[in-house]
């Protein structure tokens, strides 16, 4: 195409001359062709120009070699000042046209996405709005996974491959979990354009995926495309989700700001099955946290001092250490397995004096057969929780009833005077105090209503599990005017003489 058009004739280069003279001027539409006679045929040069609805001025040119069809020399040509770019423009002095780069390959989607919203842009300027926007909302607009999302001034979509999302606010559109998608393209959005991630669905079957999606903003629309990554397997590479499901909070956190980052992440709708996000101040201070926002003083409470886990391990300091991202492994309630107790892996990455954080739980670990005094203590404390958080009619209710009941596992409840409050297998209302002691002549009673703060106390009982007698392990908490406790049966401790 360059030997074409450096083989024009200096008469030619004098018409181009006097074409951008006349376009500079203001004069518009201008319309004109040349020709020269080669030894490989007549070459001719076609130009137009014109006002887009933008305001400014287009310059289209083709040229054809003996009567061929016109080649176009670009769809967004202009004659612009000398010198020129080698390998981008060719030149006819005193001017030079443009034309478009190589259109990218697949292989390199950044490059092809850029390339795709570029020609949409170039489309918008030449045909106008509304040819443009008509284009875009059909089936041959789509390239393979590229298509083009506009939205226009009012942050409405004005085009997508998705019909249902036309007319919808960008605040409307949103991907799974109701993660706010259409806010973070406009947010991103610049004259220069700029990446932006998010979680969406694919169009095709409609599973989550991560988008990467360029965005520029021109004459006041948004015009934006990208690409889309299966999002790592929850069940085959549970680190690897756990890691993208912090990125993108990171990346809401960029795009939308710290207020919008920690209204979406303290909700519900935010969590993935197993999987919420919780951040902490660097302090300590928990900011956020899906799982458990809705519990009183949840929120601004502190991991000194109650950062353990039901093993006594204090998770706190290694939380607090970490500089960059790293993994700490502890044992903590699952909010997708009932709050079962499960050790719990979390990624934990720091922006600023922020700690953003989520996890995976390893399913395949047993509390209550691996440490079951730990999950005495667990079930206690989650006892203690569901009071905090529903109060003291709820929690009894729940305490006697078949469904709070696992196996061996049970919580009890009692006035401190030792007045039975919850219990699935025996009468309300009887005081511990009232019965004897265990088999052992061991006054278990006195020592059970003694506790101050809390603490373990054994005897021998009876198993409603196994209706034999067993050495019983009983961890006892005292909270707000209430006891609360659970234990575990050591089977096999407990040989019963000779009668």
């Amino acid at each position: 195409m360059s030997r074409r058009i450096r083989a024009l004739t200096a008469g030619a280069l004098v018409l181009l001359a006097v074409f951008a003279l006349v376009v500079v001027s203001g004069v518009l539409p201008f319309d004109f062709a040349t020709s020269d006679s080669q030894s490989q045929g007549e070459i001719e040069v076609r130009v137009q120009a014109r006002e887009t609805e933008s305001g400014q001025v287009e310059v289209r040119a083709q040229s054809r070699v003996g009567g061929s069809d016109w080649t176009p020399h670009s769809p967004e040509a202009r004659f612009l000042p000398v010198p020129a770019e080698p390998g981008t423009w060719y030149s006819s002095n005193p001017f030079a046209v443009s034309v478009p780069a190589a259109t990218p390959d697949i292989s390199d989607p950044a490059a092809y996405t850029q390339w795709f919203v570029e020609q949409a842009i170039a489309r918008y300027e030449r045909d106008g709005r509304e040819a443009t926007l008509v284009y875009y909302n059909t089936v041959e607009s789509i390239d393979r996974q590229w298509y083009m999302f506009i939205m226009d001034e009012n942050d409405v979509v004005v085009a997508h491959e998705n019909q249902e999302l036309v007319g919808l606010t960008a605040a409307e559109v949103n991907g799974p979990d109701g993660y706010p998608a259409g806010l973070m393209v406009v947010a991103a959005a610049t004259v220069d354009g700029a990446w932006v991630d998010y979680q969406f669905n694919n169009p095709s079957d409609g599973g989550a995926e991560i988008k990467h999606s360029w965005v520029v903003r021109y004459d006041g629309m948004t015009f934006g495309s990208g690409w889309s990554e299966s999002a790592p397997s929850k069940v085959h590479a549970p680190g690897a989700f756990t890691q993208s499901y912090v990125e993108r909070a990171l990346e809401m956190y960029r795009v939308l700001g710290r207020e919008a980052t920690f209204e979406y992440y303290n909700s519900r709708q935010s969590i993935d099955g197993q999987w919420y996000l919780f951040i902490h101040h660097v302090d300590g201070t928990r900011l956020v946290n899906g799982a458990r926002a809705d519990r009183p003083g949840w929120l601004g409470s502190n991991l000194h001092g109650t950062g353990v886990d039901v093993t006594g391990y204090d998770y706190t300091a290694d939380t607090l250490s970490i500089e960059t991202n790293g993994w700490i492994s502890y044992v903590f309630p699952n909010p997708d397995a009932e709050l079962q107790y499960q050790r719990k892996h979390s990624w934990i990455v720091r922006q600023g004096d922020l700690l953003f954080g989520s996890g995976w739980y390893d399913r395949n670990y047993n509390l209550a057969e691996q440490d079951p005094a730990s999950y005495a203590r667990a079930l206690v404390q989650d006892a203690i929780d569901r009071y905090d958080a529903d109060g003291r009619d709820a929690v009894i209710e729940y305490h006697n009833s078949p469904e709070s009941v696992d196996g061996e596992w049970y919580v009890s409840i009692y006035e401190l005077d030792g007045t039975r409050l919850a219990h699935p297998f025996l009468p309300l209302g009887e005081n511990v105090l009232d019965g004897g002691p265990d088999v052992t002549g061991r006054h278990f009673r006195e020592e059970f209503i003694a506790i101050e703060d809390r603490g373990w106390v054994s005897y021998v009982f009876i198993n409603p599990d196994s209706g034999e007698q067993e050495q019983k392990h009983t961890w006892v908490v005292r909270h707000e005017g209430l006891l609360f406790a659970s234990g575990w049966y050591e089977a096999g401790a407990y040989v019963a003489p000779d009668s």
